[in-house]
């Protein structure tokens, strides 16, 4: 069941336009928005819930048409990205500031129901001053569901915490939505959190939204260069041609070839998308199930935590990332020779421009 439709949106801040956006939520989905600073991600949740006037198009929520309502009528809760706590009330009064000002009735039992669903009881009398970052988030949450909304936008609410208290705020969100049977916007700039919450995946670009789809999907099939980058580094190949049949084609990229999926016109340009994670690093030359093997010395090597990223000029640098056991066992190091291989289903033709 779809519970919100966006149809056809336009709005304009200063020389800035939404254009032309058009998506669905489901019952129980957690779509994620994604996008570089500035692509319109927050000023699309400002459009979804009143605070932005549009110029076109339709918002509907459990279909009923909301374009017109004023924010306070729309049924929608929003957790802004600096929380928009009070400082001069406690945290109780916090939580219930929006349902006295709306003159809730009858809201003990929802009040103690979320306090301690979110097991911040001891809190309640004290300010936002003296919380942490994940308490702050949990008192908003609270202040937004008294309001019992029948949709959450959230945007990027955890863009100031910690890792460790990013993955722990990420994890309350969802139990949250969970719980209280809810679907959300979550805007994010973290490819992370759009795995995290696991549902679709939209992508914005200069106030447009440009793709949906599964994280998997997007990733893997992106509808340009910018969308590729926006799931994390990438291997980037201009190429032509050489040959193609029986659905696999050969291209010449930087002096050396390509085998990928897919028939194209010999002599058309192409570009390819290959990413780190699926090339294999080998100090072996013999065969193996893998159609593409380059060859070249090792440029540059960077610690990304978990891996490594390995740099090898093959006549053009090429990123991979392998394993610190891995690492290890190879003993690599700057100036040594290696393979890179990688089967053809791991270049991605990009669409033209």
């Amino acid at each position: 069941m779809t519970v919100l439709e966006v149809q056809n949106l336009n709005a304009r801040i200063g020389s800035f336009m939404l254009e032309d956006i058009s998506f669905t939520v489901d019952s129980g989905e957690t779509f994620v928005i994604v996008g570089e600073n500035g692509a319109g991600k927050t000023k699309l949740l400002d459009a979804i819930s009143g605070f932005l006037p549009i110029l076109s198009g339709k918002i509907l929520l459990e279909e009923k048409d909301i374009t017109n309502s004023p924010p306070q009528e729309r049924g929608m809760g929003y957790i802004f990205q600096n929380l928009a706590l009070f400082p001069h009330l406690t945290v109780r009064e916090n939580i219930l500031f929006g349902a006295r000002l709306k003159r809730m009735k009858n809201i003990d039992g929802s009040f103690d129901e979320i306090v301690d669903f979110f097991k911040i009881r001891h809190l309640l009398n004290r300010k936002p001053l003296s919380l942490s970052g994940g308490e702050k988030q949990k008192v908003a949450l609270a202040r937004t569901l008294i309001l019992k909304p029948k949709f959450i936008l959230f945007d990027e609410p955890t863009s100031a915490l910690s890792p460790a208290e990013k993955l722990r705020v990420d994890s309350e969100i969802k139990k949250t939505l969970e719980k209280f049977h809810l679907s959300a916007i979550f805007v994010s700039h973290n490819m992370e959190e759009a795995y995290f919450f696991g549902g679709r995946v939209g992508v914005m670009q200069n106030g447009k939204l440009i793709q949906i789809g599964t994280p998997e999907e997007i990733k893997y099939n992106p509808a340009n260069e910018l969308v590729a980058l926006t799931f994390g580094e990438i291997n980037l190949f201009d190429c032509i041609v050489k040959k193609s049949n029986y659905g696999v084609s050969i291209a010449d990229c930087y002096g050396f070839e390509i085998t990928f999926l897919g028939e194209y016109e010999i002599g058309s340009k192409v570009k390819l998308a290959v990413r780190p994670e699926d090339i294999v690093i080998s100090l072996k030359q013999d065969k193996t199930s893998a159609r593409n093997i380059l060859f070249g010395k090792i440029k540059e090597i960077a610690n990304r935590g978990a891996l490594l990223k390995i740099v090898v000029d093959c006549g053009k640098e090429i990123s991979a990332y392998i394993s610190k056991q891995s690492f290890e066992e190879l003993e690599l190091k700057r100036g040594k020779v290696v393979s890179l291989r990688f089967k053809i289903t791991a270049p991605h033709v990009l669409p033209k421009e």
